[in-house]
């Protein structure tokens, strides 16, 4: 049964000149190393950003709510300081949690995320099915999730070592925002092919029961 968050439109955001993305870029982000190494900070603000239109307990997860470029940015900065990637970027899911709870703390709105992550070695992978579940389980929550690729496998679309937002499932097949455009690709697919460890995050601690770490 296909599963997507309620509304998508939420996570559209309008430029200067009008042109409207879906989500943001990390290139938006002012500094070069935060170019290079944003794309955790701007998939957790993307997620905040739409979690504050959700409920107004989760307001806070975005200050000075709008849908314009500039103000968005300065979200994203203000996530970066506490979702702020390491010397090798925010390369592991559980630093994504971390991050998620510590600004969920400071902005007052308390957030316990659930993580799944699996390890390199395909024999001690968690079951797909496990994995789709507990994806399944965070958007039927109207929760994207923080999906972390560290390895393309056999899927084209995806940036390597890169932070997406999964935002529905239908079948195999996911949607994705990522860096101001959607798109979809088979998630069995990258399961299978991908070569490292990887991980999904969801910020409101859906599919606990599924959570593989």
């Amino acid at each position: 049964m296909p599963t997507f968050i309620l509304h998508p439109e939420r996570l559209d955001l309008t430029g200067p000149d009008g042109t409207v993305t879906h989500g943001a870029d990390q290139d938006w982000f002012p500094d070069l190393w935060q170019q290079r190494a944003g794309c955790g900070p701007n998939t957790a603000a993307l997620i905040f950003h739409y979690l504050a239109q959700q409920r107004p307990e989760f307001s806070p997860l975005r200050a000075k709510m709008g849908k314009d470029r500039a103000g968005f940015l300065e979200h994203m900065c203000r996530v970066w300081e506490y979702i702020t990637p390491r010397s090798h970027g925010l390369n592991r899911p559980e630093y994504m949690v971390e991050g998620m709870t510590d600004y969920g703390k400071a902005v007052g709105v308390p957030l316990a995320p659930s993580l799944f992550a699996f390890p390199t070695p395909r024999t001690k992978r968690p079951p797909w099915e496990q994995v789709r579940s507990f994806v399944a389980a965070s958007l039927e929550a109207d929760c994207p999730v923080a999906f972390l690729n560290l390895d393309n496998g056999k899927i084209k679309q995806l940036h390597r070592w890169h932070w997406v937002t999964l935002i529905g499932l239908d079948g195999d097949t996911a949607s994705i925002v990522d860096n101001g455009e959607a798109f979809t690709m088979d998630l069995h697919l990258w399961y299978d092919t991908t070569k490292t460890r990887g991980g999904f995050v969801s910020a409101l601690g859906a599919g606990k029961e599924f959570a593989s770490c």
